[in-house]
Formats: C-alpha cells, sequence, structure tokens
C-alpha cells in the first residue's frame, strides 16, 4: 500500500471522523469516552504538500502537532535507509520546528499488527508550552551508533493513549 493511504487514515482519525475512528476502534475493541471526545471536539488537520515537508499539521485549542508518517511491513525503520533522505529530512524538519517553538512527531504505522497499529515518537528537540508537555509525554526515535534515527514500533507510545493523553490536555 501506498504511504499515503496511511497519511490519510490519521488525517481521518485526528480529524474525528466518525467512520475511520469505528474502523480503527475494531483493532482496539473499546470505544471509550476518548473516541467520542475526539468526534465531538476533532483537530482542525490538514496534509502538507511537498516532499521535503512534513506530512500532516494538526491543530486543536492550544495544542499543535507537526506529523511525519511513516509505514512499514517491518517493526523498525532505519533513517539511514533511502539514502540517508529520512535522516535529512528529519534533521531539517527538527531545526525548523525548533525554531517555532514546536517539535516533529513521528506516527509510524504498522501493517497488520495485533491491536492498535499507530505508534507516536518525538524527535529530540526544545519545544515551549503546551508542546514541551506532549513533547515529555511521547517516546524519543532512538538514534544508532552511526547517528541515524530509528523508529522500533514496539517502543511508541499507542495511538489510543496519546489520544487519551491529549484529551486530558485540551
Amino acid at each position: 500500500m501506498n504511504g499515503s493511504i496511511y497519511e490519510r487514515e490519521l488525517l481521518h482519525i485526528l480529524a474525528g471522523d466518525e467512520k475511520y475512528l469505528r474502523i480503527y476502534n475494531r483493532k482496539l475493541k473499546n470505544w471509550d469516552q476518548d473516541m467520542q471526545m475526539l468526534i465531538d471536539k476533532p483537530f482542525f488537520v490538514t496534509r502538507s504538500a511537498g516532499s521535503l515537508k512534513a506530512d500532516l499539521i494538526a491543530i486543536r485549542h492550544n495544542v499543535s502537532l507537526v506529523v511525519e508518517v511513516k509505514s512499514s511491513a517491518k517493526p523498525s525503520i532505519v533513517f539511514s535507509e533511502a539514502s540517508g533522505q529520512r535522516q535529512d529530512q528529519a534533521e531539517r524538519l527538527s531545526k525548523s520546528c525548533e525554531k517555532a517553538g514546536l517539535f516533529i512527531t513521528y506516527a509510524f504505522r504498522l501493517k497488520n499488527p495485533e491491536g492498535d497499529p499507530w505508534r507516536m515518537f518525538s524527535m529530540p528537540g526544545n519545544p515551549l508550552g503546551t508542546a514541551m508537555v506532549l513533547h515529555q509525554i511521547l517516546p524519543r526515535a532512538s538514534v544508532t551508533r552511526e547517528g541515524y534515527y530509528g523508529l522500533k514500533w514496539e517502543n511508541g507510545l499507542a495511538l489510543s493513549d496519546f489520544i487519551r493523553w491529549i484529551n486530558r490536555l485540551s
């Protein structure tokens, strides 16, 4: 599947699209107050154009997310793959976000897992305000001995748990 399918999936989940939330919730098997709150108070989400920008921008109340979406059938992604383009993009996005008091959020979609297929990560940075609180909640992307970033799916925060945190913040 094309990665943009997963960008759209995450966009619709964060935007509180009930149809997508019900599909997502089938994997969770526990529709709860947090999912309903996302329908009632969704994020404003837009896709970002261009391959050198982040995939999604999501805003709700005092929460701003700059999201890069990655998907894989394997439970880990190392940014040295793809000729280091992922690493270059991560460094460039991190610098841009840091100037704005934000940080990059990576959303990693594992293909065909049991339960919640999404895991959330943050990149190193020094965000300000509410972004600082979110930055502390999210696990950091790992760094290899060679200095490349990586995402290990099992080390991330489940999207459903992330949504619970967001609902409590806003």
